[in-house]
């Protein structure tokens, strides 16, 4: 009877341990889902953003209201950006860096100083993180 017992117990925290599994896909991160399906870069989310910044940068709720609208203008300049066929890449590359400067600006003005601080250390993390990809990838592709 033990084993039986067992055997039932384990199926049921199986079970359980399953349709946690089950019930967190869906509020789980998606992009790497969406980046196999589309080849574009998919912009962040000014929510997710504003979460995240909320959450590194100890933002008040006042910093984080005002940041939020500077986050999504930022979002709707560059989708527009994205969706323009008429430009070459090397002018729209300059045209995003000019936008994401100019929102970098705006954001930074509603920081303090130890947040502007943290917040130039995290785009440094950044972009050091891009850079490793992209040699990692350039790596990659030199094996090939």
């Amino acid at each position: 009877m033990k084993p039986v017992l067992r055997l039932v117990l384990l199926g049921f925290v199986l079970g359980i341990a399953g349709t946690g599994a089950v019930m967190a896909r869906p509020f789980q991160d998606t992009s790497a889902d969406s980046a196999a399906s589309k080849p574009t870069h998919q912009a962040p989310d000014p929510q997710r953003q504003i979460a995240r910044l909320s959450r590194k940068l100890q933002l008040t709720p006042d910093q984080a209201a005002r940041i939020e609208p500077i986050l999504q203008n930022r979002q709707q300049q560059m989708q527009q950006l994205r969706a323009d066929n008429t430009l070459a890449p090397r002018d729209r590359r300059a045209k995003m860096r000019s936008i994401m400067q100019d929102s970098n600006t705006q954001l930074q003005a509603v920081l303090t100083d130890s947040q502007k601080q943290q917040y130039q250390q995290m785009q440094q993390q950044a972009m050091q993180r891009r850079q490793d990809k992209k040699n990692s990838s350039d790596d990659d592709s030199d094996k090939q």
